[in-house]
Order: C-alpha cells, then structure tokens, then sequence
C-alpha cells in the first residue's frame, strides 16, 4: 500500500512538473509586449492627454527617452526569426490547453513602425527613421512608415518626397495607406498632385479609389476639381 502511494505521489509530482516546466518554456517562447517603467506603451499614450500637466509631461519624457528609441531600433534590428524556436512554438501548440502567441519578425517591425504613429506630434523624432524606412523602400514598413507620419504631421519638406516615392508597391499598384498620409499633409503635400492624379486610373483596390480623390481634395481642391474628382 505505502509503496503504491509513493508511487502515485511520485508520478503526480513529476506530472506537476513537467506542467511547471511546460508553462515555464511556453511563457518563455511567447512574444510579449515590451514594457516602459512598468507600463504598456499603450498606457503611456493614453497618458499624454492627461488633464494633469505633471502625467502628460512625464508621459513625454518615457516616450521620447524610452519607447521612440525602443521601436526604432525594432524598426530596423528585429529581422531575425529563431527557426528552432518556431518549431518548438510549433509543437508545443499541439498540446491540449497550450497556446503560444509567437509574432515573426515582419509583423514585429511593422507594429513597431505603426506604434510610433500612436504618439502623434510627441513623436516627431521618430521622423528620421520614418523617412529613412521610406527611402529603403521596405517593403514591410512602406505603408505602416507613411501611416505613422501622416499621424505625426512631421518635416514635409523631406517626408512628403520620401512618400511619394513609395507611392506605388513592387506590383505597381497604389499604396492606400500612403495616399492617406500625403492627404493628411493637405497643402504642404501639393508636389503630390502629378502622381495622385495619375492614381485615379488605378483600380487595384476599392481603399485606393476612395483614397485618392478624398486626398487630393484635401492638398489641392482646384486641381481635383479639374481632374473631375466628385464632391
């Protein structure tokens, strides 16, 4: 008897521990969101508009000395995807009840570039890297690039150029998203007309068609209106 109890105790323990263990490597192997002093960058975002002058201007100084650098270098750096550690991910997920949220490396860079838009005008620093993301012609970060300074309203001068230059994807086809940010510049996006206009042909997406005419209304109410653009 005690030594069929020993035995039960002895494979319910290692049961325990292989669940411990399997816990443990399935925590490890998850991708998880990095945090800034404790918090999200979601929190630190929402904090900005803090009605409370000393939140919001503590909130700014996390993202321009801890989130902008963090996802910039994300932008640029985090290329690399373990394979050895996909299939262990792979596997695991086979199990009942376990299920590993692991992000390659594109999608992490892509979010990291987005995630920089979220800050607005108070990540205008961010332009740089931004434009330079532009100008590589990346194909993963053209459009979350053109997204996150189209939201910040930074340096028209070198950003507009650098977005019109990825105007148009590998296929030759519109980029929606890009359309968008050069509307959001309106005006000061006016070096766009020529390229936007020559768009109104390109019927590769129903994004693309509402997103050309809507943004050259928005930079040059004239020149749509004599390229036919409806009201």
């Amino acid at each position: 008897m005690k030594r069929t109890l020993r035995i039960s105790a002895g494979v319910l323990g290692g049961l325990a521990l292989l669940a411990g263990g399997t816990w443990v490597l399935s925590w490890a192997l998850a991708t998880h969101e990095p945090t800034y002093n404790g918090q999200s960058a979601s929190y630190w975002s929402e904090q900005l508009t803090n009605h409370d002058a000393a939140v919001s201007n503590r909130a700014a100084a996390v993202v321009c000395s801890q989130i902008i650098p963090y996802l910039t270098n994300q932008m640029f750096s985090d290329t690399n995807n373990s394979k050895f550690r996909m299939a262990v991910v792979d596997r695991l997920n086979l199990l009942p009840g376990i299920q590993i949220v692991y992000i390659e490396a594109d999608t992490r860079r892509a979010r990291a570039t987005y995630d920089l838009g979220c800050f607005g005008p108070t990540a205008k620093s961010a332009a740089p890297a931004l434009i330079e993301a532009l100008k590589r012609k990346d194909n993963v970060l053209c459009s979350p690039a053109a997204t996150a300074l189209g939201k910040m309203q930074a340096d028209p001068e070198a950003a507009v150029p650098a977005l019109i230059g990825c105007l148009l994807d590998r296929r030759g086809r519109g980029r929606p998203e890009v359309v968008d940010s050069l509307g959001e510049y309106g005006p000061r996006a006016k070096a766009a007309v020529p390229a936007l206009t020559k768009l109104l042909r390109d019927r590769s997406s129903k994004e693309l068609a509402k997103a050309v005419p809507r943004a050259l209304k928005g930079i040059d109410p004239q020149a749509a209106a004599g390229a036919s653009v409806a009201k």
